[in-house]
């Protein structure tokens, strides 16, 4: 039976639970690699794009969430060893220790419109640190044309500090997830469809599976009131996308690029 002689995470260990103990569990299991060059064609983005166009009215931008995931460097991952102390060190150093959610609390995708937009650090059970930020459909507009402060730009290059998060030459930034490997990133969408299109957004958007776009199952779909509409709340999601990728897929929702 294999297993990792770093961090001791068997592969029935890994098997059942999807994550890494280590960085050293890269080269140990075998894991679905992403596949980044694999673009969406013209056509299809037009023919995507015209039918989201068509049915806008039909479709509520509810929020976008990005969650960014860090591991230290030459450590095993928090299941085994936790940091936090370390970590916390480092943010006050870098003057960034006011992103950190007060008692590991996180903040939730919202199913209603009247979402309080969030951003911020939190200590994890799996990653040494994860980054969140959440915007509803209306803060989006704003925030593609909002500079950045001060302090969040040494938020993001400290996320982006080769030298003290895990990684690896050729994969990029080592997460516990295998899926987000590379920018150790995931992004996603809520939105609410009218139940009336439901049938034909599925089987026109199902197309982008395979760019690793993900639909959530049927089974986490739940229709929700919003204001005095009843909608289908569903999350697109797509984790370790290229930016082009992504970017094609925010162009057929009608989104100005990516965050």
């Amino acid at each position: 039976m294999r297993f990792c002689r770093f961090c001791g995470t068997t592969e029935i260990q890994f098997r059942k639970s999807g994550k890494f103990g280590c960085v050293h569990c890269v080269s140990v299991f075998e894991y679905p690699k992403p596949n980044f060059k694999k673009l969406i064609s013209e056509k299809q983005i037009q023919t995507l794009e015209n039918f989201v166009k068509k049915n806008t009215k039909y479709l509520t931008l509810l929020s976008l969430r990005t969650r960014i995931t860090r591991n230290l460097k030459s450590k095993l991952f928090p299941f085994y060893e936790p940091s936090d102390i370390e970590i916390k060190r480092m943010l006050v150093e870098r003057k960034i220790d006011s992103f950190l959610y007060p008692n590991g609390s996180l903040p939730t995708e919202t199913r209603d419109k009247n979402l309080v937009s969030t951003m911020g650090l939190y200590l994890g059970s799996e990653d040494h640190l994860r980054f969140e930020k959440i915007l509803s459909g209306e803060e989006w507009k704003r925030e593609m044309f909002r500079p950045h402060s001060g302090s969040q730009t040494r938020l993001f290059r400290f996320l982006f500090q080769k030298e003290i998060w895990a990684k690896l030459p050729g994969l990029g930034f080592i997460s516990s997830c295998p899926t987000n490997l590379g920018a150790g990133r995931r992004d996603s969408v809520l939105l609410g469809v009218d139940p009336e299109l439901a049938i034909g957004f599925f089987s026109n958007l199902k197309t982008l599976s395979e760019f690793g776009i993900e639909f959530a199952p049927s089974t986490d779909h739940r229709l929700r009131n919003i204001g005095k509409d009843r909608v289908l709340v569903v999350k697109i999601s797509w984790k370790n996308a290229s930016v082009v990728q992504k970017r094609q897929f925010y162009k057929i929702l009608g989104l100005l690029g990516s965050y």
